[in-house]
């Protein structure tokens, strides 16, 4: 099954910590944002992310390269950032029938990305605390 993961946006909140690379690249325990959701959904049996990047790409590009934990990964330019609806638009030339979308700021664990996997038109809601 494939994932698509919103990495586009510059983080613009996060400033001063954004100015050099995206938040999807801050780092949280040691690792970056985004590593921490594709290992998950490597772990959730997810074998092909669809990396939507903008701002910064090519950090996110050296980092992940094509593949990564096992999972190959694609990317698809949005050229500017005009929300959630025109990152999908810039993708669907890629996307499957069937596939999970995040947001590239939001660390989803396994046993949540596997419960979702099984849906057939499933939407979860995480509550931030």
């Amino acid at each position: 099954m494939q994932a698509i993961i919103l990495a586009a946006g510059e983080g613009t909140r996060m400033r001063p910590l954004t100015y050099t690379k995206p938040k999807v690249m801050l780092p949280v325990a040691n690792k970056p944002i985004l590593q921490h959701l594709i290992e998950n959904l490597s772990k959730a049996g997810i074998d092909e992310i669809v990396l939507v990047v903008g701002y910064r790409e090519e950090t996110v590009r050296n980092y992940f390269g094509e593949e990564f934990n096992g999972v190959k990964i694609r990317y698809v330019r949005q050229s500017k950032q005009l929300g959630t609806a025109n990152a999908l638009i810039s993708a669907e030339h890629v996307l499957e029938d069937r596939f999970l979308m995040l947001n590239g700021d939001a660390i989803v664990f396994g046993d949540d990305l596997r419960k979702l996997k099984k849906e057939e038109n499933g939407i979860a809601v995480f509550e931030v605390p």
